[in-house]
């Protein structure tokens, strides 16, 4: 009997998956040299139709990169469309420079290769264009591909980990689709398909054992809401940048625009069986994109219902399978908040109602201003008040904060990992999170903060802070050592002469000074500079955004110099 079950139950898929489409897993690199072009494209999402993309090293999403915490990793990054862009690595713990901000253009036919080494703990991260104004129309049509970083607690752990196999990278998004054409409309209100790694009416198979999926909300736009249609627990092990302290157990997984999360689901003993993950944008509060209407807006046709996101298949198990749950994972280390200064933040729709235009503190994002500064390892408490009717998905680049409070009270035990995203609930919705930048200083370079829906963002929703150092001392950075208020430029921005004033530069040797451009190439070089002052003519120089580097065997500096 339980033979013919199995077998009507095969049958049964078949008839069932009809029309279903089988999700592809985006192709892996690895090493310590990663290459990757972006370039626009075409994908068909639907039968005979070509549909214009932008992608990494493909035709939609990129490869998916994975990291051992503790290599040294160089990056290129070639632009082969007819446009600027950027390429920022969401989540990852690195410098300003290297981070990929609106301020690191890559011109039209150049490669930009930012070298670091990985700090990150075991995670999933992503990355994807951040060019000011054109992120979103950049990344919804595919420019974005997952990041797995692995390290030695992560690896000790009896996890899932096959990619594709028992481990599966899930990106998630909502698309609007124009229904004749069949090319993507950049547009967040009326999004009319979701998709996940790029597959309409998505079918996944997985084994009848403990599996691993790595949901990222690569929306646009929407809050992800989601929960299997049979209400079975699953087990969150992940925030955005790392292990919880111990498997979480949820029906639903809420994650906002930019949020990643991990979970383990246990298919054992399911064999043939069919299951869904569904999106419940029903469930959602008020003001929550994909929820209920907003101040009378109109609904987009996936808002405000539940719907079959993904469809679940049971297969055979894998050799050697995973079928338990691990008790626990590791320990979280909070920020102290002993001696930490507060810093606030005020969310406000453009006029007092906008649904569509909001600001910070009451100021669009200028390139030219730096919003604050903040110390090196520091602990800073930022406080996020939203004062408009809509939630936002907040981000901040370069490190990993903790969640102190949402509305006044502590966050649920699968929010209180590290964190890059959380979202600030609407209507007078309050966050308190906790940080400290302890690695990386620069006093020109800055670090961005804001809203991940990609509209607001492009709008303006966005600030920026640098973190300085502490006059006259070091900070560790692995095999090398930051030197630290030891190189002056003035004035800057400069016009006609530039002073670059070194201090405390006796004891060094072999001290060089490279100058790049915004394209990453070297403009101007000198090999040997001694303690006082140089003068550089800037006429030179064409007009633009400079980096500075100051380099000896063991010490190396960069700063940001502007050409007026």
């Amino acid at each position: 009997m339980k033979v013919y079950k199995i077998i009507f139950n095969l049958i049964f898929f078949s008839i069932v998956s009809q029309g279903q489409n089988l999700i592809s897993f985006p192709d892996t690199i690895s090493g310590s040299v990663i290459n990757l072009s972006i370039r626009d494209s075409t994908k068909q999402f639907f039968s005979s139709y070509n549909t214009k993309t932008i992608a990494y090293n493909g035709r939609y999403l990129g490869p998916t990169i994975f990291l051992n915490k503790g290599q040294n990793i160089t990056l290129n990054v070639t632009n082969n469309l007819v446009d600027t862009t950027t390429t920022h690595w969401h989540g990852m713990h690195v410098s300003p420079n290297n981070d990929g901000s609106p301020h690191t253009m890559i011109m039209a036919g150049a490669t930009w290769s930012p070298s670091f080494n990985v700090l990150d703990n075991a995670c999933t991260n992503w990355y994807h264009p951040h060019l000011h104004g054109k992120t979103m129309s950049q990344v919804l049509k595919g420019a974005a591909g997952l990041i797995i970083v692995r390290d030695s607690i992560e690896r000790s752990l009896l996890l899932p980990r096959k990619y594709g196999i028992d481990d599966f990278p899930l990106v998630c998004q909502f698309q609007t689709f124009d229904t004749i054409t069949k090319e993507i409309k950049i547009y967040d209100e009326f999004d009319n398909f979701s998709m996940v790694n790029g597959t309409i009416k998505p079918l996944l198979n997985v084994p009848a054992q403990v599996v691993r999926l790595r949901i990222l909300n690569a929306s646009s736009h929407r809050v992800l809401q989601f929960g299997f249609n049979d209400g079975r627990t699953f087990y969150q092990i992940t925030t955005d940048e790392g292990l919880l302290d111990a498997p979480v157990p949820l029906t639903r997984l809420r994650l906002g625009s930019g949020e990643r999360a991990e979970i383990l689901v246990n298919f054992s003993g399911q064999l043939g069986q069919i299951f869904y993950i569904n999106q419940y944008g029903n469930e959602l509060p008020s003001g929550y994109p994909g929820g209920p209407a907003m101040m009378n807006s109109p609904l987009g046709p996936l808002d405000n219902i539940a719907f079959n996101f993904l469809q679940i298949n049971v297969v055979a198990q894998t050799a050697s399978p995973i079928t338990t749950i691990p008790a626990s994972l590791t320990t979280n280390q909070i920020t102290s908040q002993n001696g930490a200064g507060t810093r606030s933040f005020l969310i406000q729709g453009s006029p007092n109602n906008s649904m569509t235009n909001f600001v910070i503190n009451g100021v669009k994002y200028n390139e030219n201003v730096i919003n604050f500064t903040t110390k090196i390892d520091s602990s800073m408490i930022w406080q996020i008040t939203n004062q408009s009717m809509m939630a936002h998905p907040w981000h901040i680049h370069g490190n990993h904060f903790y969640i102190l409070t949402i509305n006044g009270v502590a966050p649920p035990a699968n929010m209180a990992g590290r964190k890059d995203v959380v979202i600030i609930p609407p209507q007078g919705g309050v966050v308190r999170l906790i940080m400290k930048y302890k690695d990386f200083a620069d006093s020109t370079m800055p670090y961005m903060y804001h809203c991940h829906i990609l509209s607001h963002e492009d709008k303006g929703m966005m600030g920026q802070f640098v973190v300085k150092n502490k006059s006259q001392t070091t900070v560790g950075l692995g095999n090398s050592t930051l030197i630290v208020e030891t190189l002056k430029l003035y004035p800057n921005p400069a016009s006609d002469e530039i002073n670059i004033v070194l201090t405390d530069f006796s004891n060094l040797n072999s001290t060089s000074l490279n100058i790049y451009n915004v394209l990453g190439s070297l403009v101007y070089s000198v090999d040997k500079i001694v303690t006082g002052s140089t003068v550089i003519n800037a006429a030179v120089f064409c007009k633009g955004v400079y980096t500075v580097e100051l380099k000896s065997s063991s010490q190396f500096l960069t700063k940001k110099l502007i050409i007026e």
